[in-house]
């Protein structure tokens, strides 16, 4: 299953790649995000070039692992349902008909990998996998990896009943705010512009000594932007001075280029003050009515 169909599915109930969000533990993603996706309150996360990769690597190394361990890899044709927490949901890379989940990662770097053969992983892969042995029952989790482009190497990660059951007691509270429209606290500068950009809010709340801090410490960041960026103005300035119109390219001692300076063309921009005054009934037929969002302005 993929694409459409398999986004409306995972909006049925929580997926091992939401686990680590609603439990803080991701660097990609909040807990606040993932209720949006599952309320349809956002356009469906399409990808990047990362899981891109990931996705074309996934056969290769799922038929590596069969050859290293011997054992064939089933990939299930559907979404499956924990039969007691019909919330949760395991969208599998495979499994073994030994009863082993397999989920297969690539990963830019070692980070959070321990030696092969043990089940030191990323947590925000351990509680991935976790919840898929939640879900089918399983004992225990293949994980071959592919790190920075290397050749695959294998984890295994046994079941931990302790945390099993903080993994159903976070999916169980995060679908009951789902199904009730009762949103995660905003933890972020984008959950909180998605939670609160758009209310009509007014009045004045006395700030807390946390928040007078807090708003000392932000004046002192843009005083210290303003000076840097000033800086690098001036130090870009002396550099375009040297290359004048000698040459569009700096190059070090042995030929490498350091920097360029060269045209660009020109790019094409629509003339609205013209579109208005020459063509007032066309400009008014496509002029669209931005919707109301809060501004944030630093006073002082």
């Amino acid at each position: 299953m993929d694409g459409p169909q398999w986004l409306e599915e995972r909006r049925k109930g929580v997926g091992g790649s939401d686990v680590a969000a609603i439990m803080g533990l991701s660097p990609w993603k909040t807990a606040y995000q993932v209720y949006q996706e599952k309320r349809k309150e956002v356009k469906d996360w399409q990808g990047n070039e990362r899981t891109d990769w990931g996705k074309r690597m996934e056969p290769a190394i799922r038929q590596w692992y069969s050859d290293q361990t011997g054992r064939a890899v089933r990939v299930p044709d559907k979404i499956i349902t924990h039969s007691k927490y019909p919330f949760m949901l395991a969208s599998l890379d495979g499994f073994t008909d030994d009863r082993r989940v397999v989920e297969i990662k690539t990963a830019r770097s070692a980070k959070g990998w321990g030696e092969p053969g043990t089940d030191e992983i990323p947590d925000y892969y351990r509680v991935q996998v976790e919840h898929y042995m939640v879900v089918t029952g399983f004992e225990v989790a293949d994980v071959p990896v592919s790190i920075a482009g290397g050749s695959p190497e294998l984890y295994e990660v046994p079941s931990d009943r302790e945390l099993q059951e903080m993994i159903i007691e976070a999916c169980a509270t995060f679908w009951k705010r789902v199904v009730e429209g009762n949103p995660p606290d905003a933890v972020c500068y984008s959950d909180a512009v998605a939670r609160f950009g758009r209310s009509p809010a007014k009045g004045a709340v006395v700030a807390s000594s946390g928040l007078l801090d807090a708003v000392i410490d932000l004046r002192s960041l843009r005083d210290s932007k303003a000076t840097l960026e000033a800086q690098e103005e001036e130090i870009k300035g002396r550099l375009i001075i040297a290359l004048g119109d000698a040459g569009d390219t700096l190059v070090d001692a042995t030929g490498n280029t350091l920097l360029t300076y060269r045209l660009s063309n020109g790019r094409k921009m629509l003339d609205a003050k013209a579109l208005e005054r020459e063509r007032p009934e066309i400009y008014q037929q496509y002029l669209k009515q931005a919707e109301p969002a809060r501004r944030f302005l630093l006073k002082g």
